[in-house]
């Protein structure tokens, strides 16, 4: 019987095939070879299985999954439940990974025998092509460990990073956490902030070894919609849940996580909904939505406009009060 790979990567796909080739070469481009690639297509309608299906057959290490469309959340917790190695990543479909990303979190990840490794990414064009990337002496790397995750992520008041695919994780150490099926965008914010509550310690180096392509297709780049409004009135909802209604945090922990929920409806489903909604007919459908939803919100106090700004809290209270021209001059 052939030894488990050291690294199950997971990458969701929907109709992926415009970027897939080269977010393929670049996982198949790895100096750390020893990994399986799961890619679980979400449902999707053009060539991507076929892709797929070539590099499967070429290397055996890639593999295709194939599922009814379900969503990216649900497309993840497939990989996560068919990952056969001890430590595990994600890749999105349009994004690359520079060629010493592998070598770089598993050389991190037990050296330090932390529970999560962690680098940074680069913003790339559309067009990006990966060419002569730099070589790097991965043990050169200033490396931080540390074991307050969860508080060090609100070392800036809005919260750090929590994008998934700059990670390495050990999955016994992230048992059973799944991503939230019917949230997105904001299902990484969640994923994320639950791991770090969990986990012991994570090392982190500042290279960036990840290209994040800023595609016009991605879902941060198709507008403020009404399903973008909605996955974080929900997102917000199961933090809440999860963290405060739960009672697994106290004293500053508390705040800072109640700090962020209210921040994270402020400017998802107010400022961006009045600022960033051309069409009148939609930005009024989408602010009802948001104002039927934060009634309840501040009764139950998952919404805290002490917590504002001065002068988001005006915006807040004129958005309330339906005078959405003022508020959109204030949020």
């Amino acid at each position: 019987m052939a030894a488990s790979p050291r690294i199950s990567l997971i990458i969701a796909l929907y109709n992926a095939e415009k970027y897939l080739r080269p977010c393929l070469d670049s996982v198949k481009g790895q100096t750390f070879a020893d990994f399986e690639c799961l890619c679980i297509n979400d449902g999707s309608k053009d060539s991507t299985e076929t892709i797929v299906k070539e590099y499967a057959a070429a290397d055996p290490r890639f593999k295709l999954i194939n599922q009814a469309n379900a969503g990216c959340s649900a497309a993840r917790n497939t990989g996560l439940n068919n990952a056969s190695a001890p430590y595990v990543a994600l890749l999105d479909q349009d994004d690359m990974l520079h060629p010493q990303a592998f070598e770089t979190l598993i050389y991190l990840i037990e050296k330090y025998q932390t529970d999560v490794a962690s680098f940074r990414f680069v913003e790339v064009p559309d067009d990006f092509v990966m060419l002569n990337p730099p070589h790097y002496d991965v043990k050169s790397f200033a490396a931080r460990v540390s074991e307050t995750p969860f508080q060090d992520f609100f070392n800036r008041k809005k919260g750090g990073q929590v994008e998934v695919w700059t990670r390495l994780y050990n999955k016994k150490a992230i048992a059973g956490i799944e991503f939230p099926v019917g949230v997105q965008p904001a299902e990484d914010t969640i994923f994320t902030l639950k791991v770090l509550d969990r986990i012991k310690n994570i090392v982190t180096v500042e290279e960036k070894l990840l290209y994040y392509r800023d595609s016009s297709t991605s879902v941060m780049n198709m507008g403020k919609t009404r399903r973008y409004v909605e996955s974080h009135l929900k997102a917000g909802q199961i933090l809440y849940d999860y963290f405060v209604g739960e009672q697994r945090l106290k004293g500053r922990d508390l705040e800072n996580m109640c700090y962020f929920i209210t921040r994270l409806f402020y400017k998802t489903c107010i400022s961006q909904a009045l600022r960033r909604i051309n069409d009148p007919k939609l930005r009024r459908e989408v602010l009802d939505l948001s104002r039927r939803h934060f009634t309840e919100f501040e009764k139950r106090q998952m919404f805290l406009p002490s917590e504002l700004k001065l002068k988001h809290r005006l915006a807040y209270r004129l958005f309330m009060m339906r005078w959405d021209r003022l508020a959109r001059l204030w949020a």
